[in-house]
């Protein structure tokens, strides 16, 4: 055999062994990873806690009370840092962050989506800072409380929208809430869609969100608007979830409890809870964001009226009768007391550990006791589940799957893959 076959030969037979090695590798990647996924999923169940979440809410057959600009930025810090462009700054003060924090509000009750409030954040930073501006050019803007004062053309307010184009009378445009739903246009808006807003473009979900600006504002300067998107990204995340659109039968808001990319560590239902003092028959849903649950913002599902704020417990009525309930936040930690009205969206709390449990985590409930609302009447109560052992025990009566309830608005609180 000539000295190029051997090599031949030998080359093959490395070659095959390589290949055999890379194969074993594979498999112990494989192995390994699998192991440490399921190690990692029992770790975040077990510090998750055992004890005792647009997005859209049933319309209220009772009406509830309008709720005020100052309430819905009550969770708002005094001041943020954000970026400006690609190397700046720009500090936003109370003021600023309270109108950021309505203009959340206000999209969450049009079912606006995360992108569409997006959009609205880039125009106002742009065109106000977020500020109310009267105009010199308007005298009688100045009879109503502003943060400044403008002097481009007629325009007022956050937006800048001028009387003299049909935004609206001086006195509207002076209203922060009518400023933003002429912004957000659409069946709702008050403009009937002319002038245009955004809700009124047609395919504006498509567009960048500077340009879906541009549509909007008609601005000389079009590109002005862009330079303030990761501004308006930061002030999503630090102010509050958006809405996802509605697809069920019901009509009005519901907002996510956590930030969407939570885990479920105890289901609804009868459990082996394992930690003295907790509930064997849990009337609850667990929501936790792991690898770091603690201090996790946790925000109000629904908009309504604050009746309980005990050691473990934050109840909130809905006007509809039927109360929802975050348990386990540090009473000191909380956001909102008896007597406060909330909205869908608003900031109550943060994620805490108070017992019994077994880790920081959220708690959800729904008690639907006295509820008016048919909808929601058509739920199965904990008392009569069939689906699963029903509770014996008359203080889990009455509650409803927290899961149910977010799937009369076509909301799915944990997606198969995701959450669970």
């Amino acid at each position: 055999m000539s000295t190029d076959a051997v090599d031949e030969e030998s080359g093959s037979l490395w070659n095959k062994l390589l290949a055999i090695g890379l194969v074993l590798v594979a498999v112990f990647v494989l192995v390994v990873g699998g192991f440490f996924a399921v190690f990692m999923g029992v770790i975040a169940a077990a510090a998750g806690a055992v004890g005792d979440e647009t997005q859209c809410v049933p319309q209220s057959t009772t009406g509830w009370a309008g709720i005020s600009s100052e309430a819905s930025a009550a969770a708002a810090p005094d001041s943020m840092e954000i970026p400006y462009g690609k190397n700046g700054t720009v500090t936003l003060d109370a003021k600023q962050l309270a109108i950021a924090s309505r203009i959340i509000a206000i999209g969450s009750q049009l079912r606006v989506s995360d992108k569409g409030i997006k959009v609205a954040f880039m125009t106002a930073l742009q065109e106000s800072r977020l500020r109310m501006l009267a105009s010199s050019r308007v005298p009688e803007s100045l009879d109503y409380p502003h943060d400044g004062v403008g002097s481009d053309h007629d325009s007022v307010n956050p937006f800048q929208q001028r009387p003299s184009s049909g935004w609206g009378s001086v006195a509207e445009l002076m209203n922060l809430d009518y400023s933003i739903k002429a912004f957000f246009g659409g069946p709702d808006g008050p403009n009937g869609g002319s002038p245009r807003g955004l809700l009124d473009v047609s395919g504006w979900e498509s567009m960048h969100p500077g340009e879906a600006a541009q549509t909007v504002q008609v601005s000389a300067f079009p590109d002005a608007y862009d330079k303030w998107e990761a501004a308006a990204e930061q002030l999503m995340s630090t102010l509050g979830p958006g809405v996802a659109d509605c697809s069920g039968g019901v009509t009005g808001e519901i907002a996510l409890p956590l930030q969407s990319d939570y885990n479920q560590t105890s289901d609804y239902g009868p459990r082996n809870a394992g930690v003295a003092g907790a509930s064997s028959w849990h009337a609850a849903i667990d929501l936790q964001r792991w690898p770091a649950p603690c201090g996790d913002p946790v925000y109000a599902i629904l908009p309504g009226k604050v009746v309980l704020s005990s050691a473990l417990w934050l109840s909130i009525e809905h006007a509809d009768g039927y109360v929802v309930s975050y348990l386990h936040m540090f009473k000191s930690q909380r956001l909102v007391d008896v007597g406060d009205t909330v909205e869908a969206g608003q900031q109550v709390g943060v994620t805490g550990n108070v017992q019994p449990s077994s880790g920081c985590h959220l708690d959800l409930r729904i008690n639907v006791e006295n509820n008016t609302n048919p909808d929601v009447a058509g739920l199965i109560l904990s008392q009569n589940e069939t689906r699963i052992p029903p509770a014996r025990d008359s203080w889990n009566y009455n509650y409803v799957n927290p899961e149910d309830f977010f799937a009369l608005w076509g909301v799915e609180l944990c997606p198969a893959g995701t959450c669970k």
